[in-house]
């Protein structure tokens, strides 16, 4: 049985202990604490100070309080408190720090969400899939159904991956094997070994060792698989990779200048890349470089042609061709080889069908290729039926579709080729292995004096020619009407004509004294362009008006190729025998900004930008293909077409005159003031 607590119980006990506790030193304070001890009472101290306490401000707490622990201090004669253990007498006063111990305890599980999702084509998935059904059935009544939203929580958009895109994981096992030395032997016995020796960078040469068995080599079939030369291609592509990758990365402009960069200088600087050189010894030491196009697609592949560029060679070399599909994924082979029995003048590829490529042959032939075949033979070639000219083909440009022609899918558009023999014969590929062709015009010989610039004639001409047929030399299009195309002549003529009216020209102009060999349209302005011939002049043109604006002239020598920058306005590189010049019409029209040789013993024949236009591929008489990066070039003005014409005031200030019909022309941009640059 329990009993009553009493209250009165032990209390003076307490009381006594109270009173100790207060008459003890340690709980008498001076002044100076007192203040201080009041100080920390204040509600203002609390408030900012108490929540940032440290253990420093700790460790000062107690030696404010004057705790020491395991010291023993009397109060009086005849009483006394001690505070902790008995005393030693080799004791020292504890360093007044406080000891933290962190122990390992159970998990604390605070939220817990399991996965509500299960796999469709499973045991479980199924199961899950009756069990949403039977629900969707049991709220189907009246009085059951309940209002439901299907949305997407926790993720800032749905998932989209599908298991099928998961691949299983790859299991490998390493398994032994043993041979014997009389198993390699006899493996050995059968086969026929031959070493070749193969030349490397030149003076290097490399032993190769093959195996034919009953004297046929296993490795001819197995490059003949079209499955093994992808792979091949593919496996040389990556190769040349790490030794090209700074160069593809410029090529591609993945690098362009700092406009904020401190120390930037414009040299018009022209820095080789690399130098792409046939693989056949022949085509290398016999071949020049005739004429270079980008895939209007794909700007990584160009064809390359090759054949007779100075008719000195026409008789010393054997008359044969090449055209090389190159890829600058891998600079040092090419992917397609198209060998030929005549030289190779010229080659175009389709804007509309990138993968068709349009060939033209020394003996006047025209044939049309699949690129993305490269096992089968050409898709047609022309006839000597409706083709009968038997010269080189100079020049061949694809008609691009107007904007009233209505095509089909499978409808290629027709093209156009001049030739030396003075014809421009319209092609169109139809069902058949031969090409449909049409003349359009046969040009003759220029009488009379011509508008244009004036050419001293001589004083007794030959009233009886050879041939009465002036040689095509260039073909360029109207960058705006689709029908209209321009010829240039040996004679330094330019004959204007249309699809829509063959057998006549619609305008003759006089523009150089001699052969005129490259026309080029300004990428800003439809009216002006450029020509440039073997009188050592490159001359800049505007239509309505005769007179050529500005005449540039400073090697005294032929100006084989001048076209427009694809950047820069008032910027454009001309091609002679052994210099690339920059001309900016900005600085000056005296003399170009800089000329670069490489090569100095191999002549040039010609050059075409790239894409981007900051890369440039030229071709020489070695048959080396150099591409070349501007560098140091100046930033490109944001009004391309105002730059443009105050450079053109400018060059036409000593010439009122002509200043005045450049004015009276107007505005001679494009009608949406766009940029166009048209086939090379």
């Amino acid at each position: 049985m329990s009993r009553p607590l009493n209250k009165e119980y032990r209390a003076a006990d307490f009381q006594q202990l109270s009173q100790l506790i207060q008459n003890h030193p340690l709980m008498k304070t001076t002044k100076t604490e007192e203040l201080s001890m009041q100080k920390f009472r204040t509600p203002e101290y609390r408030t900012k100070c108490v929540m940032r306490a440290s253990l420093d401000d700790i460790a000062q707490g107690i030696n404010m309080y004057k705790l020491q622990l395991g010291v023993e201090r009397k109060t009086s004669k005849e009483e006394s408190v001690t505070f902790g253990p008995p005393p030693r007498k080799s004791a020292k006063a504890a360093t007044p720090f406080i000891k933290v111990l962190l122990r390992k305890m159970a998990l604390v599980v605070l939220f817990e969400r399991p996965s509500l999702t299960a796999e469709l084509d499973t045991e479980e998935g199924r199961q899950v899939q009756a069990d949403n059904q039977l629900y969707e059935e049991l709220l189907a009544g009246t009085d059951k159904s309940r209002r439901t939203v299907d949305a997407d929580t926790q993720t800032i958009e749905p998932l989209l991956k599908s298991r099928l895109v998961n691949t299983e994981r790859l299991r490998t096992d390493q398994v032994g094997s043993y041979v014997s030395n009389f198993e390699m032997f006899d493996t050995y016995k059968d086969l026929e070994a031959s070493t070749k020796s193969v030349p490397i960078d030149g003076a290097q040469k490399m032993e190769v060792t093959t195996y034919r068995l009953g004297g046929v080599d296993q490795f001819v079939e197995i490059n003949q698989l079209p499955s093994f030369r992808l792979a091949l291609m593919l496996t040389m592509r990556i190769l040349a990779s790490n030794v090209f990758e700074p160069q593809q990365r410029r090529f591609r402009n993945m690098q362009p200048p700092d406009p904020l960069a401190e120390d930037v200088k414009f040299k018009y600087r022209l820095q080789l890349l690399w130098k792409l050189s046939s693989p056949s010894p022949v085509a290398r030491e016999q071949q020049a470089v005739t004429s270079v196009c980008f895939c209007p697609s794909n700007g990584d592949i160009m064809a390359v042609s090759y054949g007779i560029y100075t008719y000195a060679r026409l008789g010393r070399k054997p008359r044969r061709g090449y055209v090389y599909v190159w890829n600058i994924k891998n600079p040092v082979n090419p992917e397609r080889c198209y060998n030929y029995a005549v030289p190779v003048v010229v080659v175009q590829f389709s804007p509309g069908s990138p993968q068709l490529l349009a060939i033209g042959l020394h003996n006047g032939d025209v044939e049309v290729r699949d690129i993305s075949q490269p096992d089968q033979p050409a898709l047609a070639r022309s006839q000597r039926a409706t083709s009968p000219y038997f010269d080189p083909v100079t020049a061949i440009k694809w008609i691009p579709p107007s904007d009233n022609d209505v095509l089909a899918e499978q409808d290629i558009t027709p093209f156009l080729a001049a030739s030396q023999s003075g014809a421009v014969i319209k092609y169109q590929l139809i069902t058949s292995p031969h090409l449909l062709g049409f003349e359009q015009q046969h040009f003759q010989r220029a009488e009379a004096e011509l508008e244009g610039i004036s050419v001293t004639q001589p004083a007794h001409r030959v009233p009886l020619l050879a041939n009465r047929y002036v040689q095509c030399l260039e073909l360029a299009l109207d960058p705006l009407q689709s029908d209209l195309y321009y010829v240039l002549t040996d004679e330094g003529t330019m004959y204007k004509c249309s699809t829509n009216y063959p057998l006549q020209h619609l305008e003759l102009r006089q523009v150089h004294e001699t052969a005129a060999v490259c026309m080029d349209f300004s990428p800003w302005s439809p009216k002006l362009y450029l020509t440039c011939g073997s009188d050592w002049c490159i001359r800049i043109w505007m239509a309505g008006i005769l007179l050529p604006l500005i005449t540039l002239q400073h090697h005294l020598s032929p100006v084989h190729c001048a076209r427009w920058s694809r950047t820069h306005s008032t910027i454009l590189v001309s091609l002679s025998h052994s210099t690339i010049d920059i001309w900016d019409l900005r600085n000056s029209t005296l003399k170009p900004v800089s000329s670069t040789t490489i090569d100095a013993k191999i002549h040039y024949t010609t050059f075409c930008f790239s894409h981007c236009g900051r890369c440039l591929a030229v071709g020489n008489e070695a048959g080396n293909l150099l591409m070349l990066a501007f560098e140091d070039m100046p930033f490109p003005p944001h009004f391309q077409y105002k730059q443009l014409k105050r450079a053109l005031y400018k060059a036409l200030e000593l010439d009122p005159e002509l200043l005045q019909k450049v004015r009276s022309v107007g505005p001679f941009h494009y009608p949406n003031g766009d940029k166009h640059t048209s086939d090379q």
